[in-house]
């Protein structure tokens, strides 16, 4: 039998961390957001608002919430984009309603703003290391997106969030209630960049090396599985020709860069330079906005071209 990975081209570490995402997401929700009714964004952000009316479970909410946005997905993303989010908003639906018995731990608001949110931004790390779906609003905007190109994933998002505070504060008829969602959305997001630096961030290096550039460069490929860009540079004080590497890696691998370039030239000069947004393999796909009609038509292109050559 074909293992999970080569079937669904998903690897057990992303299974892993998705999971951990729906258990942090779901004692967020349990233990600090529905007893306080913080509507803190998201489709939960919602369900908790109607769970407040209707006593309807939290995940069986989300997942009825997602059923009609996965028959929209279904035609601008495609099955197999759209089915994946749907089974990732059945476990995470799951994994809500079975830790709804945990007990909400304060009735302060305050405190269950700034512990909710580190749970729930601890939940939004792991899904970013998942690379996948999560169904919900995250599924909500790679649809619009595709719609409004002109926008971004984080403003789409942004308004998203907003309207489900703006609809918490009406129906809880307290502009309290927004302002303590909105709070929350802000702890997550700290949170949230804490552990990942961003969504998409990157570190670009330019090592300047005085020997072993070829030594580095393999290190960089073979060791981290990441390329580098070799060009030449003239020093204008020195006079002299330079060996200059361009070297993209993720945050976390900033430290084993910097140890492998101090190993080999303990004289190299490095810049480093953060990247807001980094599009590419090993990063993030090349075209968020692109639907099923488009790429058939750019993969009958492709074809069309090849049948010329």
């Amino acid at each position: 039998m074909k293992k999970l990975s080569e079937k669904t081209g998903i690897k057990k570490e992303q299974i892993l961390y998705l999971l951990l995402a729906d258990v942090f997401y779901a004692m967020a929700l349990n233990l600090f957001y529905v007893g306080n009714k913080i509507a803190a964004g998201g489709f939960a952000g919602l369900a908790t608002v109607i769970n407040s009316f209707i006593p309807i479970p939290i995940g069986i909410a989300v997942f009825i919430m997602t059923i009609p946005l996965v028959i929209v997905a279904w035609k601008v993303k495609g099955a197999a984009y759209t089915l994946m989010a749907l089974a990732t908003t059945g476990v995470y639906s799951l994994i809500v309603d079975l830790l709804s018995f945990l007990p909400t731990v304060t009735d302060d608001k305050l405190v269950a703003v700034v512990c909710g949110g580190i749970f729930y931004g601890l939940g939004a790390s792991m899904a970013i290391k998942a690379h996948m779906s999560s169904g919900g609003t995250d599924l909500l905007g790679k649809v619009l997106i595709t719609k409004f190109r002109t926008l971004t994933i984080g403003t789409i998002q942004m308004a998203i969030d907003g309207t489900i505070v703006i609809i918490a504060a009406i129906a809880f008829k307290d502009i309290g209630a927004a302002i303590y969602a909105i709070l929350a959305i802000g702890v997550c997001a700290v949170v949230t960049d804490l552990m990942n630096k961003g969504f998409n961030r990157a570190q670009m290096f330019l090592i300047f090396c005085d020997k072993n550039q070829q030594e580095i460069s393999d290190a960089i490929l073979f060791k981290m599985g990441r390329g580098a860009t070799a060009f030449k540079g003239v020093g204008q004080y020195s006079n002299s020709e330079k060996d200059i590497l361009m070297v993209v890696v993720k945050p976390n691998e900033t430290h084993i860069l910097k140890s492998i370039v101090q190993q080999l030239d303990p004289t190299a000069f490095m810049v480093l330079v953060s990247a807001n947004e980094i599009i590419g393999e090993g990063f993030e796909d090349t075209n968020l906005t692109e639907t099923m009609q488009e790429k058939k038509m750019i993969e009958e292109a492709i074809a069309a071209d090849d049948r010329e050559k």
